[in-house]
């Protein structure tokens, strides 16, 4: 994985600098920063666990996308503003869990297949 591309999936997941470095890095803003930048090279278990997070979205959205046809009502998915707000609804989920939540409940927003509630 290339700087560029590690970035790229962090922004994809919707992920913060600081929320990456703690729960995907095990590590400091600053190394992540620096792995972005290009001035360290990006560990393997740290690449690994992007594409793990990216592959979990892509199978999370197809058993959405495969669900609507078999819903009754409108298509709605739940955006939380805050991982407060979150946290409420899912004690047993963590910010990563969050933030891929927001992420799926986004593209499939704006691919018009769900409204946000």
């Amino acid at each position: 994985m290339t700087n560029l591309e590690l970035q790229a999936f962090r922004r994809f997941l919707m992920l913060k600098v600081s929320e990456a470095s703690e729960y995907i890095g095990k590590t400091d803003v600053e190394t992540w920063r620096n792995w972005e930048n290009n001035t360290l090279p990006i560990p393997e278990n740290v690449a690994t666990a992007m594409k793990e997070l990216k592959n979990l979205r892509s199978e999370k959205i197809q058993l959405i996308i495969n669900s609507i046809n078999d819903r009754v009502g409108s298509n709605t998915i739940r955006y939380f503003m805050t991982y407060q707000e979150f946290k409420k609804v899912n004690p047993e989920l963590d910010v990563i869990q969050w933030r891929l939540h927001q992420s799926i409940a986004t593209e499939l927003y704006f691919r018009g297949l769900e409204k946000l509630c």
